[in-house]
């Protein structure tokens, strides 16, 4: 399936659950399920996980623009009371970002037409390179996903129930693989993730049974949820949940966040604080992988002031991800790239191909030949052999890449290269592969 019928086939589920999330939280028609009349605000943030190319957070803020346009439109004429709140005269419109991995040019093809289209929304939307782990998470921005594959739905219920986040999730790619779910399970449904885990035998429904465990922790959490399906037609992973905590324990919670003079405890494994000295601090979402260490001391906050809008506006868009891609191959303060391979090598018993046995001074040598003159490349082990338990072994290197003339050589250049180094790897070493 080429990029845009993926595309194609996608809006239409990402057009349906957009609808529901507009309704559930961006209206004045969230009432609670248990039939009360409290009524919570309007959110006016959201962050759109595992984005890709960016359809649900545009969806969003479309709908959201429409209906402040209709609502200017018919209160433009009218004389404002004394009784109407001031946040009701004077709101905020929505803003929304990207939270993705990697973002595809197709995000940013479809953000250049969306903005040539609707220039006034240019300010209300970005889009930012980073992990999960890298958020920080605030009870005033909405949590959305669609198509959170496997673990990262419940990495999403876990965040939002221990930060009493409002959360939009379209689960899929269920899995109860212990090594992935067992850390990310929310302990507010220790119990069903513990059935799951422990269970003899295979589960048919497993996908229903995942996804109440996730309701349930959210329930547990005092969130009131939402269980809704978008036309099977779309997709036939077509279950939304919507979970948004009581209003008054946002509020309690926020006031705690913004002004609480303590400085809350951290767990092992978490960002330092965002905030300053006289406030409290704010930790990310639980760093469930490790190797998110890489990017220490890069945050994104997801809270809904100017200050946490600010950060997220500057650190957006291709040219920021790509100066934080440099910075982070540049390893031990190095003045050069430095970019890592890992090989799965040979058998003992395979050919011996045009490059010999797989050394450090076999890759050397072929980086020679694809090197331009000016360039220098020196490659070292990283570690030891790994030995899966298939029995296959594998083998990471360091490159570093230097000019001859002593200039730092540029990111996209190193890149280059040391995308040729990985496709003569499988030529010139039969049966060796990069991993």
């Amino acid at each position: 399936m080429s990029t845009s019928q993926y595309i194609r086939c996608f809006r239409f589920e990402t057009w349906a659950s957009a609808l529901y999330i507009h309704y559930a939280f961006l209206t004045g028609n969230n009432n609670p399920s248990d039939g009360s009349s409290n009524r919570s605000r309007p959110t006016k943030r959201i962050v759109d996980v595992a984005a890709g190319h960016g359809l649900l957070a545009w969806a969003l803020l479309l709908l959201s623009d429409e209906e402040e346009r209709n609502n200017h439109n018919n209160n433009s004429s009218a004389i404002p009371t004394t009784k109407e709140p001031h946040h009701q005269r004077h709101e905020q419109p929505l803003t929304v970002f990207c939270l993705d991995v990697q973002m595809p040019p197709s995000a940013e093809l479809i953000q250049t037409s969306m903005i040539q289209q609707w220039p006034h929304l240019q300010d209300r939307f970005d889009y930012v390179e980073a992990r999960l782990e890298q958020l920080v998470p605030h009870p005033s921005c909405l949590l959305a996903s669609v198509h959170a594959c496997g673990i990262l739905s419940d990495m999403l219920v876990a965040t939002a129930a221990e930060h009493q986040m409002p959360l939009a999730l379209v689960p899929c790619c269920h899995s109860r693989k212990r090594k992935l779910l067992e850390g990310c399970a929310s302990p507010f449904a220790k119990r069903e993730y513990d059935d799951i885990l422990n269970a003899k035998k295979n589960l048919p429904n497993l996908a229903d049974l995942l996804d109440e465990a996730r309701m349930t922790a959210l329930d547990n959490a005092g969130c009131d949820v939402r269980e809704v399906f978008i036309p099977e037609i779309f997709t036939g992973k077509n279950r939304l949940i919507m979970g948004r905590p009581p209003s008054t324990q946002t509020d309690a919670f926020t006031s705690a966040v913004t002004e609480s003079p303590e400085r809350s405890p951290f767990r092992k494994g978490r960002m330092p604080p965002l905030l300053d000295d006289d406030k409290a601090a704010a930790s990310t979402t639980v760093a469930i992988n490790p190797k998110a260490r890489f990017m220490k001391g890069f945050y994104v906050p997801c809270e809904d002031t100017t200050d946490s809008r600010n950060i997220v506006s500057k650190i957006a868009g291709r040219v920021a991800a790509n100066k934080r891609k440099e910075l982070m191959h540049n390893r031990n303060h190095v003045n050069a790239p430095q970019m890592d391979l890992s090989l799965w090598l040979p058998p003992q018993d395979a050919e011996i191909g045009d490059g010999g046995v797989l050394t450090e001074e076999s890759l050397a040598r072929i980086l020679e030949m694809k090197s331009p003159e000016c360039v220098t490349c020196e490659v070292t082990k990283l570690g030891d052999v790994y030995i899966n338990p298939a029995g296959r072994k594998s083998q990471s290197f360091r490159v570093q890449y230097n000019r001859v003339d002593g200039e730092t050589l540029s990111f996209d250049e190193a890149k280059t290269i040391h995308t040729q180094l990985r496709d003569a790897v499988p030529i010139q070493f039969p049966a060796a592969e990069c991993r």
